[in-house]
């Protein structure tokens, strides 16, 4: 009899969640996401390891799946098995015609980059990175990059959250919505990561507005691309490798983060425009509206 109450309660419980979830899938995925990869760098900082370039352990790697894994669930519990097919699909999208351009785009600032300071004196710099074992070599690294940081982070952000909003906002703040909760996720790397205990309020500064300005990008191409987690998982990838190895350090990431700035800045001057010819004429219903707190515009 007791075996019987535990399995309803236990239902029940299942119920609940399932429930909560369905009518808060964005709080949901956050949570989930956040405790995933928190739950893994937390004991990381409270150890008092850091991550260093080519060292394998200790590493912050696993934790950057959070976001994939917490998109993962959270859809299997309010979409089902049609709800993972999309999510799969959108995954594996590869038909995006000229958004491509976007990879070699972000790789040529690298490249002018390191034209500018001489090239490198080490090759090995070009595909050494925090966390990951230089023993793997550079095709394993880039591979293991692109499958932990790149998917990981994307099939989250852009995935699920960014499509979510995108679905009642604009690609801009969109784009600011996701960033804050980006930022604030990144905050135990701040104690694990030996490249983030380099910033100083400056660089901690420079590194909130160069992620801002990622996020617009990224969305703007995820949205562009007709929903491609592959594409923005690459773009990811490789303007991580234009801006965070050891081959990167000091111009190279200025050049390729001044770039993204830079893009970013466009995107949100073409979305406001936009938005601007799309918008129904203003009627003297409509500003009497604004005049009396009823009036809502939505930007970008």
């Amino acid at each position: 009899m007791e075996t019987v109450e535990r399995s309803r309660d236990t239902a029940a419980g299942h119920r609940r969640v399932r429930s909560i979830m369905v009518r808060h899938p964005l709080a949901a995925y956050l949570v989930v996401a956040y405790a995933l990869s928190w739950a893994y760098w937390v004991p990381l900082a409270a150890s008092s390891r850091t991550t260093e370039y080519g060292v394998g352990w200790p590493t912050h790697m696993p934790g950057l799946v959070g976001p994939a894994i917490s998109a993962v669930i959270v859809t299997g519990v309010i979409g089902g098995r049609a709800g993972l097919a999309d999510l799969w699909r959108r995954l594996t999208r590869w038909q995006c015609g000229r958004w491509w351009w976007s990879i070699p785009a972000i790789l040529a600032a690298g490249a002018v980059g390191l034209a500018v300071t001489g090239g490198v004196s080490d090759t090995s710099d070009l595909a050494s990175y925090h966390g990951i074992s230089s023993s793997f070599g550079p095709l394993w690294a880039i591979a293991l990059v692109f499958v932990i940081n790149g998917v990981g982070e994307e099939l989250g952000w852009r995935g699920f959250l960014a499509d979510h909003l995108l679905q009642r906002h604009g690609c801009t703040v969109t784009s600011l919505l996701v960033a804050v909760v980006w930022a604030l996720w990144h905050i135990p790397l701040f104690l694990v990561s030996g490249s983030f205990q380099d910033f100083g309020v400056a660089g901690v500064v420079g590194w909130a507005i160069g992620l801002t300005a990622g996020s617009i990008v990224l969305t703007w191409l995820y949205r562009g691309s007709g929903a491609s987690v592959l594409l923005v998982a690459l773009w990811h990838t490789a303007f991580n490798y234009t801006s965070a190895t050891p081959a990167a350090d000091g111009a190279v990431a200025a050049i390729s983060s001044t770039v993204v700035m830079g893009a970013a800045v466009a995107v949100v001057i073409v979305e406001r425009r936009l938005a601007r010819r799309s918008s129904p004429p203003r009627t003297s219903a409509a500003a009497a509206g604004a005049g009396d707190g009823r009036g809502c515009d939505r930007c970008g």
